[in-house]
């Protein structure tokens, strides 16, 4: 019985160690396990934020480029709005200036006159393309400025062609000619202040300051006559 003692006492140390290894690989595994989804919870917030994160900066690189493309729209319809005002006033200006020539021709027959009257209503009737341009880009006032400026032109060329051929008639009496050449020179100022309007109403959708607004510089007043 003596001599079993010691292989009895092995036995038991060995069981012994060996229930203390099984419970460290337990405890080693549950410390893993908890690590792993410690580490795992961690990799999951950190991807969040990383997702959170870039859908902040596409959302600021959406909005950036949003910005600029409604930048670049607006500096384009206001580029067109003028270029299409600029062409509506230099082809008024030439019929004005046509208009006004007239003083100093003088015409052979009416035929000639009527001739005339048809060519400068065809200049004007040629700006109508840059009004509807306008109707689409901008708001309703300037084209509407726009076509009462044409058709004040369209009086003033009418007036003109009237004029003429009262010149022309050798039974007109004097005061005739000063009466239409005063309905004349009316229908030529009235070209004048419709244009002053379409540049007035250009102003005021666009945002540029009215002439009228800007202030004077002041001056010294003039010394009075000792």
């Amino acid at each position: 019985m003596t001599s079993w003692l010691p292989l009895l006492s092995s036995l038991i140390v060995a069981a012994a160690a060996l229930i203390g290894v099984l419970i460290n690989n337990r405890t080693n595994r549950n410390a893993i396990t908890a690590a792993d989804e410690r580490n795992r919870t961690t990799l999951d917030a950190a991807q969040r934020n990383i997702e959170t994160t870039n859908a902040a900066v596409q959302r600021n690189i959406d909005n950036a480029n949003a910005a600029a493309e409604r930048r670049e729209q607006d500096r384009w319809r206001r580029e067109s709005v003028l270029t299409a005002i600029s062409s509506v006033l230099l082809s008024a200006a030439d019929v004005r200036q046509t208009l006004w020539d007239t003083l100093d021709w003088k015409a052979e027959s009416v035929e000639e006159v009527d001739s005339f009257g048809k060519e400068v209503h065809q200049s004007i009737s040629a700006s109508n393309r840059y009004i509807t341009r306008l109707r689409v880009l901008s708001n309703p006032k300037i084209p509407h400025r726009c076509e009462d400026l044409l058709r004040t032109l369209t009086a003033a060329e009418s007036i003109t062609v009237q004029r003429l051929k009262v010149e022309l008639d050798q039974e007109a009496t004097m005061d005739d000619v000063n009466a239409i050449r005063a309905l004349w020179h009316k229908a030529i100022a009235n070209t004048v202040q419709d244009e002053r309007a379409v540049i007035d109403a250009t102003r005021s959708e666009l945002g540029i300051e009215a002439l009228s607004e800007i202030p004077e510089l002041e001056t010294e007043a003039a010394p009075e006559p000792a």
